[in-house]
């Protein structure tokens, strides 16, 4: 599978249906403010004033639809989804770092693992059924607890949900179906016009032609893939001694 920077309104959507509009629209905002700051910095990268033009358009379109009933339907299956993309991006993180250990001596291994990698949420499904046949193809080289035959039957079950990922629904209100493919796809259009201005922001940091701080040009609030913040599990010692402390604590005698 080749990478390509070309995303079509069904890979928009795809991207956009994991985020949040609201969310959406202020890290645009955000990303509007410092591209018109850096904007003379910018253009040597191909984000000039025109192309801004274009982005700020695809803006305007997108608050326009924010405000409509389409929000109500994708904040409700906003949640689901996410938990979907997260299990994915999880097999991704499972599945490469197994290939990475072989990789390590073996060169032509970690060339097709990193073109197979998928690069966001729209190349998911060939990510992971690329990445499900390097794997499949490896299995021998590979120990017993890689778990690698758990890894496949998961990589079926996951391209599947993605496949049948809700999106394309009604309101409760009979709303048509459009609305909410359109926030979608400009959710997923905005992220990608913003992912690709902090790429370009931070070349320019490094080769000198801007001054400003990389962390400027990442994403705020938007999540890039995968889930970014996962409960930490309690240490058992400290689970143990807090418990050990709740019930040997000496009771207070009357004075």
């Amino acid at each position: 599978m080749s990478k390509t920077n070309f995303l079509n309104d069904t890979h928009l959507s795809i991207v956009g249906r994991r985020h949040g509009s609201d969310l959406v629209a202020l890290e645009a905002a955000e990303a509007s403010a410092r591209w018109g700051r850096d904007e003379a910095a910018l253009a040597g990268y191909g984000f000039g004033a025109s192309v801004r033009m274009d982005y700020e358009a695809d803006r305007t379109k997108h608050e326009t639809l924010r405000v409509s009933q389409a929000m109500a339907t994708k904040k409700l299956s906003l949640a689901a989804r996410d938990e979907q993309v997260s299990r994915a991006w999880a097999w991704v993180d499972r599945v490469t770092s197994t290939l990475d250990v072989l990789g390590l001596t073996d060169d032509a291994l970690t060339t097709q693992a990193h073109t197979a990698k998928p690069e966001d949420d729209a190349g998911l499904v060939a990510g992971i059924q690329a990445l499900a046949n390097i794997l499949a193809s490896v299995k021998a080289r590979l120990p017993a607890d890689a778990q690698v035959d758990q890894r496949l039957s998961e990589a079926t079950q996951l391209a599947a949900e993605l496949g049948s990922s809700p999106g394309y629904v009604h309101t409760s209100k009979g709303q048509a179906v459009s609305d909410t493919v359109q926030i979608d796809v400009l959710d997923g259009k905005l992220y990608i016009w913003i992912r690709e201005l902090n790429k370009a922001g931070r070349r320019a940091i490094r080769n000198g032609h801007l001054q400003a701080s990389s962390q400027d040009y990442v994403f705020h609030h938007l999540k890039r893939s995968g889930n970014t913040s996962p409960q930490q599990p309690v240490p058992p010692a400290t689970a143990t001694a807090t418990a050990a402390t709740s019930t040997t604590a000496p009771a207070q005698t009357a004075s």
